[in-house]
């Protein structure tokens, strides 16, 4: 979907996460509430037992947002 271009112009994001650019790119919505996305999407992890420790504050993981986004 991303090309090496895209990951050279933002800062090599990581090829298993999105950052909030990512997620506000994908979604259509400001980079704030994409944070609020990431965060929800985060705490459900957690909830489903997911160790809090392997979740990053402001990242998702890319198969666990397609997964609940359906894309």
């Amino acid at each position: 979907m991303r090309g090496e271009n895209y990951m050279k112009r933002n800062g090599g994001t990581s090829d298993h996460m999105y950052n909030s650019d990512d997620v506000a790119e994908l979604c259509g919505c400001s980079k704030n509430k994409a944070y609020n996305i990431i965060r929800a999407l985060n705490h459900k992890l957690i909830a489903s037992g997911t160790p809090k420790e392997t979740t990053i504050a402001g990242k998702i993981s890319k198969k666990y947002f397609h997964e609940y986004v359906k894309i």
